[in-house]
């Protein structure tokens, strides 16, 4: 599902403002330092991975809870589609927003159904991915439907396995 397909919040402002806490995923350092203080001004607690390996360690040791998981779907080892089923095993109401810039060119069927699962193209501007991460977490206060993981987790690492 695309991010069109959202609806809007009753105050859209307050889209661009918000409290939780985002696992955000990328392996490009350059583009996850801006999104991270693109987030974190507008008031995200933000917990920062370059692979699905540093994202499990972070989910394995986080003691509280992860409102989102904002990830790349292109991803070294396990893609963003696999690492989003490891995290929903552990929070299976949470919202997981990808992000691409291979537009259309990448198979998101599966991870395009699951409820809280959307799209985010690259590139994208700050307004864009702030009113996209509000809308979730909107969503997220009247939907807490769970999506339990339909694939193994091949690829991951071994450690990251024994967190289940």
């Amino acid at each position: 599902m695309y991010l069109p397909d959202l609806k809007q919040p009753t105050d859209p402002t307050k889209a661009l403002t918000g409290t939780g806490t985002i696992l955000l995923v990328d392996d490009n350092d350059a583009f996850r330092n801006i999104i991270r203080t693109f987030l974190e001004s507008s008031g995200y607690n933000v917990l920062e991975a370059r692979s699905a390996a540093e994202a499990t360690a972070i989910v394995g040791q986080h003691t509280g809870t992860i409102d989102l998981l904002l990830t790349d779907v292109v991803l070294p080892g396990v893609n963003g589609d696999q690492l989003s089923d490891y995290v929903r095993f552990l929070f299976p109401t949470i919202n997981v927003l990808y992000m691409s810039g291979y537009g259309n060119a990448v198979k998101f069927e599966s991870a395009g159904s699951q409820a809280g699962a959307h799209m985010l193209p690259k590139p994208f501007s700050k307004g864009t991915l702030l009113l996209a991460v509000g809308q979730l977490l909107h969503w997220r206060e009247h939907n807490t439907e769970k999506v339990m993981p339909m694939r193994a987790w091949a690829g991951f690492p071994s450690s990251a396995q024994s967190l289940a």
